[in-house]
């Protein structure tokens, strides 16, 4: 499935931003060079799961799996260029159905693991997918059953392929086909090629809109993502990689499947989030980096044992899909020797890193972005120079060039989509006339060098109180500092005299209970404007987020109102 235009072809690899490897080629390039090294891991847990034994994949063992399920895949007689559902948790079977789509000719759509059938009927509707494969149970949940209940007329839906113990009830079984005695045919598997600029995936991503909309990306595009997360922070050698988010978006495979793709090392995968888990990895298989959730971080840093823990390996941690707070940032940095990355990023290609190689203050680097695509300004990442970037004001499409003016921030470059799938619409409304994506989140442009990008919120999540304009990042970046606050979020609450009042909607740190006069008392410690303040105050046991943790303020909204 070829979705780019030739002008974006010939363009981006004159400049060598694309090329003609392919994701997979560099998995291939690994498994001849080093067959016997370990590639991939399991959870340990995933026997809890899934009802599996965890498994331990040299780069050997792997591409035979992959090469299997892709034999099994065109068996099935899946098209070169269809697309194919996938809904497993973060576990190797995943990873392996992943490469085994793109090895077969065709197009991967993953999906999460808590979606239900309303959900994946609206993917099948969109896509046609006549296979999928899916988990027998998750977390107490069923979704062979759920998968078969879209075997009917409405939907193409064919074959089920299943991973995990119990019945397969018709459906076909992965460990049974990775377990077969004949070899693969690789001489088959070879004519079905994909091209770098083929689609290698259809992620899914929410908005103002009623649906999910689906996001083609081909391996060139993930490929200069990918490239400036390694450039940015990583290192040149191989590394042992943790991925605590499962694969299905720009988080998992972005951040960090397709950068390990890159770099080599090993992948071990973590899902869902347990802490004794997750530090017993940290230590038993050496992790130099991982991706982790800024409430994560900040627990951690309040904690005395993390403190004292031994953190193996441990160098790099990514954050983002919320503010990073100064003191956590420090605070992993001087006292644990850890260098966080503040990530700013985007399922379309939106890709802002803030790592100590471009920032070294971490005071900096917790609220600021490099204005990646500006003139005159280099980076560490070579990949990040390929891109465009500039703010313009919402209401008179004016761009701007001056400090401290909030505007809307768009993006273009080799690391970003060309629209949604089978959505014109849709895709007409996400870029301006200059062909930039309009990403509806709003930056200012900060520095003495005018070098920096401050996020001050979405588009639509601006809090507007008497007039002026409340960034709630920056109150929940602020109240996130105070002691007794595991979580926070702020939101505007509907006031006739002032239009928005502001209402922060809190977690407490376990065992306390924090009162609105205790906030405001710290914020007054900080100096921020009275206007800031917040005025209605909701304790809550867990804010509402979606599957890969994006916070639903939306729904926060709605909850508040009633």
């Amino acid at each position: 499935m070829l979705l780019v235009s030739e002008d974006k072809i010939r363009k981006y690899t004159d400049e060598g931003y694309w090329g003609e490897e392919t994701i997979l080629d560099l998995i291939w390039a690994r498994a001849k060079a080093k067959p016997d090294d370990e590639a991939l891991v399991d959870p340990e847990n995933k026997e809890a799961l899934v009802g599996l034994t965890p498994q331990r994949f040299t780069y050997g063992g792997m591409q035979n799996a992959i090469d299997r399920l892709a034999c099994r895949l065109v068996s099935l007689g899946v098209e070169t260029g269809e697309v194919i559902l996938v809904q497993l948790p973060n576990i190797s079977e995943l990873v392996i159905s992943l490469f085994a789509a793109a090895r077969a000719g065709v197009v991967v759509s993953p999906v999460p693991v808590q979606w239900r059938s309303h959900e994946i009927r609206h993917a099948l509707a969109m896509t046609g997918a006549r296979v999928m494969i899916t988990s027998h149970a998750f977390a107490g949940f069923n979704h062979v059953a759920m998968a078969r209940q879209a075997l009917d007329k409405e939907y193409r839906l064919d074959h089920i392929i299943t991973v995990g113990s119990g019945p397969c009830d018709g459906a076909l079984n992965m460990t049974e086909i990775l377990a077969e005695a004949d070899s693969p045919d690789t001489e088959l598997l070879a004519s079905r090629k994909m091209s770098a600029n083929d689609v290698f995936t259809l992620c899914w991503t929410s908005g103002t809109e009623a649906a999910s909309k689906a996001v083609p990306r081909s391996h060139n595009q993930w490929l200069a993502i990918s490239r400036m997360v390694v450039e940015s922070f990583l290192p040149d050698e191989e590394c042992t990689y943790l991925s605590l988010f499962p694969a299905i978006n720009m988080a998992g495979l972005g951040a960090v499947l397709i950068p390990w793709c890159i770099t080599g090392g090993k992948m071990v995968l973590h899902h869902p989030f347990d802490l004794g888990v997750f530090l017993k990895q940290l230590v038993v298989e050496g992790v130099y980096y991982t991706l982790a959730p800024p409430a994560l971080l900040d627990n951690l840093a309040k904690s005395p044992d993390w403190g004292k823990m031994n953190k193996g390996n441990l160098k790099v941690i990514g954050s983002g899909s919320a503010p990073l707070s100064e003191w956590m940032v420090s605070t992993f940095q001087n006292q644990f020797g850890i260098g966080i990355v503040n990530f700013f990023a985007s399922n379309e290609g939106v890709a802002l890193y803030s790592s100590p190689k471009d920032f070294s203050d971490p005071a900096t680097r917790a609220s600021y972005f490099p204005r990646f695509g500006a003139p005159n300004l280099s980076w560490h990442s070579q990949a990040a120079r390929g891109v465009r970037s500039r703010l313009v004001d919402p209401s008179t499409g004016r761009v701007i060039t001056e400090n401290d003016v909030v505007g809307e921030l768009c993006f273009d470059g080799p690391t970003v989509f060309c629209g949604y799938y089978k959505s014109p619409e849709l895709t007409a409304k996400a870029f301006d006339k200059d062909g930039f994506f309009r990403s509806g989140d709003l930056f200012s442009i900060a520095g003495d060098n005018q070098d920096r990008y401050l996020f001050h919120g979405r588009l639509k999540d601006l809090i507007i109180r008497g007039g002026m304009n409340i960034s709630p990042e920056e109150i929940e970046t602020l109240v996130v500092g105070h002691p007794k606050v595991a979580e926070v979020a702020a939101i505007g609450y509907p006031d006739e005299r002032l239009g928005e009042r502001i209402c922060i909607v809190v977690v407490p740190v376990p065992d306390q209970t924090v009162a609105l006069e205790e906030i405001n008392d710290y914020l007054q410690t900080k100096d921020i404007a009275k206007y800031k303040y917040p005025e209605i105050l909701k304790i809550v046991g867990c804010l509402p987020r979606n599957p890969v943790g994006k916070l639903l303020k939306r729904e926060l909204r709605q909850a508040v109102a009633s």
